[in-house]
């Protein structure tokens, strides 16, 4: 018998994949009914469980290819689910089938040989495929390692290992996205930000919703779905603004003057907007944490910068108005003595709403912060 320790690697990576197995098991029966109850088909379900096993696994059950509007994918959701009901023993396959799975391997605080990272990954993999029935060439591996700051991880873009080029349509509740798990870095929706989005939803009925770093358009689409009555989506990337109108388009919103896709620095855009004096019932803030892209020449940090931006949103607000400001930088701290109040006005309610934004899947780990500051 071996300590854990002194097992020879070969063994340690088996006893290794053994303990995953199981800690994926366990939580994929649990998460599984959780998803089919609330109309969730993407979710993560390991996320760093086991120290030693410093990876998260999100599964995507993606749509048939001939599905493409909400109509269709609502009747072919609500068969699929009758058939699971009636216990159907080929409905199980058929998901696999269009399953697929992200493994991320968080940066170790120790060196590891690549050889064997690789073998060690790809017995995890193995074991995933084994516990969710998803085929080894639909899953994709990538790698996160810190940022130079120390406080963040990003994903290595050049070390994204498929068999294939997984891209397709999924159902959140009623909702159609579009996601590429292989080819870009994330997939397009963050599943941690689900809670928030329905709060939009909810409470944007006959309002005006501004999106900043829209990215993909799915606080938009929630809004959409919300009746508001006007939506506009703002990044100073063509590439998620063109995908942000592809979500809304699929989701039967192309009235062009009630959602509108403006390609803009949000710093520059919030400054315009002050001067023009339009104002929004509803502003949606969840920025990167940081960011020097070549397309303008200001440098995002939002550790730093987060007290101008959460200010010159809430100058956007109309009475009454609310900022739903969202950051997952660990290293932020939000003190309300630097929110600034509107002229002749007493006050801003700032609400922590962390607890309520964290759905099912990420209670372990927070991955996010959330305030809801109101003007009065």
């Amino acid at each position: 018998m071996y300590s854990i320790a002194l097992m020879p690697t070969e063994y340690k990576d088996d006893y290794q994949a053994q303990l995953f197995s199981n800690r994926l098991s366990k939580r994929l029966k649990h998460l599984r009914k959780w998803a089919r109850k609330n109309g969730i088909t993407c979710y993560r379900v390991y996320d760093r469980d086991i120290p030693e096993i410093p990876v998260s696994v999100d599964f995507y059950e993606f749509l048939p290819d001939e599905i493409g509007d909400k109509k269709s994918a609502a009747r072919f959701t609500a068969n699929e689910f009758a058939r699971l009901s009636e216990n159907d023993t080929g409905v199980q396959a058929e998901i696999a089938s269009r399953s697929a799975l992200v493994i991320c391997l968080y940066e170790r605080p120790y060196e590891k040989a690549e050889s064997e990272e690789r073998a060690w990954l790809s017995k995890i993999a193995q074991a995933a495929s084994a516990v969710v029935g998803t085929e080894e060439n639909r899953i994709v591996i990538k790698t996160r390692k810190r940022d130079k700051g120390g406080s963040q991880y990003a994903e290595d873009v050049n070390d994204i290992q498929s068999a294939e080029h997984i891209e397709g349509l999924i159902q959140e509740r009623t909702s159609l996205f579009r996601v590429s798990i292989s080819s870009r870095i994330d997939s397009g929706l963050f599943f941690d930000h689900r809670p928030l989005r329905a709060r939009v939803r909810e409470n944007a009925s006959g309002k005006s919703v501004l999106n900043l770093f829209c990215y993909t358009g799915s606080f938009s689409v929630y809004a959409a779905e919300g009746n508001a009555r006007l939506v506009d989506s703002v990044d100073l990337s063509n590439t998620y603004l063109e995908r942000a109108k592809e979500n809304m388009r699929l989701n039967g919103f192309s009235d062009e003057k009630k959602y509108r896709f403006i390609r803009a620095d949000a710093a520059e855009f919030i400054s315009q907007k002050k001067a023009s004096g339009e104002r929004y019932d509803i502003v949606i803030l969840d920025p990167p944490t940081f960011s020097n892209s070549k397309m303008t020449d200001t440098v995002l940090d939002l550790v730093k910068d987060w007290p101008r931006f959460v200010n010159g949103c809430i100058a956007l607000l109309a009475k009454g108005g609310v900022l739903y400001f969202s950051t997952n930088a660990k290293r932020l701290r939000f003190d309300e003595s630097l929110i600034e109040m509107p002229a002749n006005e007493n006050a801003i309610t700032v609400r922590d709403i962390t607890a309520s934004t964290i759905p099912e899947d990420f209670l372990q780990k927070k991955p996010h912060r959330a305030w809801e500051l109101r003007r009065n």
